[in-house]
C-alpha cells in the first residue's frame, strides 16, 4: 500500500476473534478462509450450510458463539482487504499488528494471494453489471465571489463542476447515437473540498489500476 493505513480497528470483539484464530490449526484455518473469501460479495448464499457449521464446531473445537466470532471477523478482514485492494504481504503485516500470530498471518496472506485475483475480478464484473448512471461529460469553471468584511473586500474562489450523466442502460450506445446526457448535476466546491475530491479520485484510480 502506498500509504500506511490501519485497516482493522482493534476492538474488543476483534481481539477476541484474533485470540480464537491464533488457537486454530493452520491447515484447518486455510480451508475455512478459502470458503469465506469465495463468498465475499455474494449475498445470495452463505459460505457454510447449517450442517457444515456443526461440523466446524467439532473440528475446530469451538462453541457456536466462538465459531461465529471467528467467521465474522475473518470475513471482515477479507472484505476490507478486497475494498482496499491490499497486497498479501501487507495483509499479513496488518493482521500481525492487530495481534495475529506470524504463522496465522501467513495463512491469511497465502489464501489471499491465491484467491484475491478471482475475487477482485468477480467484484469488478458485478460492478460493471450493476452500474447505474454513467458519467458522459465534465465541464468546469472558476467563480470569484466577492465577500465584504468591514471595509475590506475578499475574493473567494470556488470551482463549479457540471457532470453530465447518462442514465440509460447502455451509456456508450447512447453516446454513439449522438444522444445528450439525461441530466446535468452541478456541484460547487471551495478549494479545500476540491482538493479532497482530487485525493479521493487518486485513490479510486489506484484501486482501478490494481483491478485491471
Amino acid at each position: 500500500m502506498a500509504e500506511e493505513t490501519t485497516l482493522f480497528a482493534v476492538t474488543k470483539r476483534v481481539r477476541e476473534a484474533i485470540s480464537l484464530i491464533n488457537s486454530l490449526d493452520e491447515s484447518k484455518l486455510t480451508v475455512v478462509l478459502k470458503r469465506l473469501v469465495r463468498a465475499v460479495g455474494v449475498k445470495s448464499e452463505k459460505p457454510f450450510t447449517e450442517e457444515e457449521i456443526e461440523q466446524l464446531q467439532q473440528h475446530l473445537v469451538l462453541n457456536a458463539a466462538e465459531l461465529d466470532t471467528v467467521l465474522e471477523a475473518s470475513s471482515f478482514f477479507l472484505e476490507r482487504s478486497a475494498y482496499h485492494v491490499v497486497k498479501s504481504e501487507d495483509l499479513s503485516v496488518q493482521l500481525q499488528a492487530a495481534g495475529l500470530s506470524q504463522n496465522h498471518g501467513r495463512v491469511f496472506a497465502a489464501v489471499w494471494q491465491s484467491e484475491a485475483p478471482a475475487l477482485l475480478r468477480r467484484l469488478r464484473e458485478a460492478q460493471d453489471c450493476g452500474a447505474g448512471a454513467t458519467l458522459q461529460s465534465v465541464d468546469w469553471q472558476i467563480r470569484m465571489q466577492t465577500a465584504r468584511s468591514g471595509l475590506s473586500r475578499l475574493a473567494e474562489p470556488s470551482a463549479i463542476l457540471t457532470l453530465g450523466l447518462n442514465e440509460g442502460e447502455d451509456g456508450n450506445a447512447r453516446e454513439e447515437e449522438g444522444g445528450k446526457p439525461t441530466r446535468d448535476v452541478v456541484v460547487e466546491m471551495d478549494a479545500e473540498q476540491l482538493l479532497a475530491l482530487l485525493h479521493r479520485l487518486d485513490t479510486a484510480q489506484a484501486q482501478l489500476d490494481a483491478l485491471s
